[in-house]
């Protein structure tokens, strides 16, 4: 690149460095670095600097930067900020398609919110409260009005109700975009646990990455097509479980030790 063009990449990074200090000290400026961060996805697309393959570990640096403060907040994501990221992440694998990095989206210190597979799965993660939010006031509206002895056969209606509607529920734009998004996000993941694999570096952070992707997929899909995801999840988990030195957190290990059975 052109000495000018060099100039410009180094405010760049200068101002991804302010970022990262930022959500390191101070994350609740986010909103006040928005513009800066749109200021360098501006000066970023007029440059090659993206493309050439020798500066991978700048490239991975700068968009996990940004990556991290669109997704400070899970439930409220920049989106333009998000879809940037996204579309540099793979702009990045198709000129590096074997390297783990890319696969996972970061610079590999295994932080798992700033993997492609991850910007995925935090896409998804307003649509996934939203659903959560419904299922747990239809939840509580269900259980109103209880207050009589139930019989097998009420308790049999109002299974086959209850799974009438959510059958219902899955077609909703919530669960279709979640979906949509969830897909990818285990593909990737899939896709960088087989880097690291044959790398010999795989982590136990990468299987729950992967395992979390699939266990929402799952919570989100049609009962003729969630086993598949949730087996492949309790799979991830398991392979997590036998490195030595890692833990999976308390409800990762009891997930997979109530529905470990699905493996047998």
């Amino acid at each position: 690149m052109s000495a000018e063009m060099e100039r410009r990449i180094a405010v760049c990074k200068s101002a991804v460095t302010q970022i990262y200090t930022m959500l390191q000290t101070r994350p609740n400026d986010r909103s006040l670095y928005l513009n800066s961060a749109r200021s360098v996805i501006s000066s970023i697309d007029t440059a090659p600097f993206m493309s050439i393959p020798g500066r991978v570990e700048e490239q991975t640096w700068l968009i996990e930067g940004l990556q991290r403060l669109a997704y400070h907040d899970p439930d409220d994501g920049v989106r333009d900020v998000a879809q940037w990221c996204q579309r540099q992440w793979l702009a990045v694998l198709a000129n590096n398609p074997t390297n783990v990095e890319t696969l996972r989206g970061g610079t590999f210190q295994f932080q798992l919110e700033n993997s492609l597979g991850q910007n995925w799965l935090s896409l998804a993660q307003p649509c996934l409260a939203r659903i959560h939010r419904d299922e747990g006031s239809s939840s509580s509206s269900g259980s109103n009005g209880r207050n009589r002895q139930y019989s097998d056969s009420d308790d049999a209606r109002d299974a086959a109700r209850a799974t009438a509607e959510a059958t219902v529920r899955l077609g909703a734009a919530d669960y279709v975009e979640a979906r949509g998004i969830l897909q990818p996000a285990t593909e990737y993941l899939a896709r960088a646990v087989q880097a690291a694999e044959s790398q010999g570096i795989v982590t136990g952070q990468l299987l729950v990455s992967a395992a979390e992707a699939n266990m929402s997929l799952g919570n989100v899909s049609y009962q003729n097509t969630n086993e598949q995801y949730f087996r492949q999840a309790l799979q991830y988990l398991r392979r997590a479980s036998d490195i030595p030195g890692y833990t999976l957190s308390q409800y990762l290990q009891q997930y997979l030790d109530d529905y470990s059975r699905l493996l047998t």
